[in-house]
């Protein structure tokens, strides 16, 4: 018998899982459409299709109520794959999906 694997470390983008009661707005310093980078191995299933390979490269994400969504160009072509949102804080968490921070201005 094999051991569990460790469960995700905690995102941000879990926070409004915690209470259905909370609306998930944009706010300035954490939009919630943003930059990424696929930097290690991210699969995901269509419907019931085999799992499908992500490429290495930048991605757009998008964080939804329940789930992200990646989007993504491929040669000419435009792709997209969703997500949920435990399942997304886990790649980044192995560190297969670096979120891009944006730099903000220093105060001084």
């Amino acid at each position: 018998m094999s051991a569990r694997p460790p469960l995700p470390p905690e995102h941000p983008a879990d926070e409004s899982v915690l209470d259905a009661s909370v609306a998930m707005q944009q706010v300035d310093d954490q939009p919630l459409d943003n930059s990424a980078f696929v930097c290690g191995e991210v699969s995901y299933r269509t419907g019931d299709g085999p799992m499908l390979q992500i490429p290495q490269g930048p991605v757009k994400v998008s964080v939804g109520e329940h789930d992200v969504t990646l989007g993504w160009e491929d040669e000419d072509n435009r792709m997209s794959a969703v997500m949920p949102r435990t399942e997304y804080a886990r790649f980044v968490g192995t560190g297969a999906i670096k979120p891009v921070v944006p730099a903000t201005p220093s105060a001084g």
